[in-house]
């Protein structure tokens, strides 16, 4: 890959993210492409006009390889986390951890890659805004994207088919201080298969309303992943106040999300796919698991195979 590669990475989660530090601390010239409008995939906060905040993604980081609890306990170290609930939470919120992964580098937020071509030149990667080159592709998406990218006729595309999703559904709530709060988290099943007191996370406090995060199981999810927005907010947030012991007038804001790739149900079984004569290499969580472990796992080992070959 030699000492100047020029590396594009497509897509800003955790995966792309570690993948992208590790090749520039080692001198690469890379750039990051996400579609989002802020980086980091399913390691989200979401922030409302009025000052609300939900982590509607991941809601804590548990650890069991040793070097990615290190990281983790850096960054708590630094500020940017916070244990809570058993693992590790960003502060202020979940979207900060992706934040200070991606200090120093080069991101392109709110930008889609929708042509991916080989010519002699290398890659040239076009989409709305975008024309650029480069002579290493990293791709950090979920595995249906990456195949639509690619093309069926790709031979990555019948691996890449073999990967399963769980979707879920969302429900971001905001409660008057009125409210009952009985407990910080909450396991159930169906729309209430996680409960979150958002706002009693460390780093959360000072907020109009006391907020809520509820995710539905996967079976709920799909059954309901088409309706729209409003009224999967009408579905569930009536179950969370009854939940809490709620009156329906202390409930001010329930706005709802699906995440499609919510988490690996059958995963590729090994961390990344490399066409190394292409100079291509296709990674993310879905390679080994459902958690965001197991994107940064992904993220290493396909940095660690690329530089082994510069």
């Amino acid at each position: 890959m030699g000492g100047q590669g020029r590396v594009a990475v497509i897509g800003g989660g955790i995966t792309g993210l570690t993948c992208a530090r590790a090749l520039a601390d080692a001198g690469h010239a890379v750039t990051v492409f996400d579609k989002g409008r802020g980086i980091g995939g399913r390691l989200a906060t979401r922030r409302t006009d009025d000052g609300l905040r939900f982590d509607h993604g991941a809601q804590v980081l548990p650890a069991t390889d040793p070097d990615f609890a290190a990281l983790l306990q850096a960054m708590v170290r630094d500020g940017h986390a916070a244990p809570w609930d058993g693992g590790i939470i960003g502060t202020p919120g979940m979207a900060q951890i992706p934040r200070a992964l991606a200090q120093g580098l080069d991101v392109r937020s709110g930008v889609m890659v929708t042509a991916l071509d080989r010519d002699p030149d290398g890659w040239h990667l076009r989409g709305e805004g975008i024309d650029h080159r480069a002579d290493i592709v990293v791709l950090a998406i979920p595995a249906p994207q990456a195949r639509d990218l690619l093309g069926v006729a790709h031979a990555f595309a019948a691996p890449l088919a073999q990967v399963r999703y769980q979707a879920s559904v969302t429900v971001m709530a905001g409660l008057d201080h009125a409210a009952p709060r009985p407990f910080a988290t909450h396991r159930g099943t169906g729309p209430l298969a996680w409960v979150a007191q958002d706002g009693a996370k460390p780093g959360r406090q000072g907020q109009p309303l006391t907020t809520w995060v509820v995710q539905a199981d996967p079976d709920f999810s799909m059954a309901h992943i088409d309706l729209p927005f409003a009224e999967l907010a009408d579905l569930i947030a009536p179950q969370l106040l009854d939940l809490l012991g709620a009156k329906p007038d202390h409930l001010r804001h329930a706005v709802a999300h699906r995440w499609l790739y919510a988490q690996t149900d059958a995963a590729l079984g090994r961390p990344f796919l490399a066409d190394d004569a292409a100079g291509l290499i296709v990674g993310g969580d879905w390679t080994l698991g459902p958690h965001a472990e197991h994107g940064w796992s992904s993220g290493r080992a396909m940095a660690a195979h690329l530089l082994a070959r510069s």
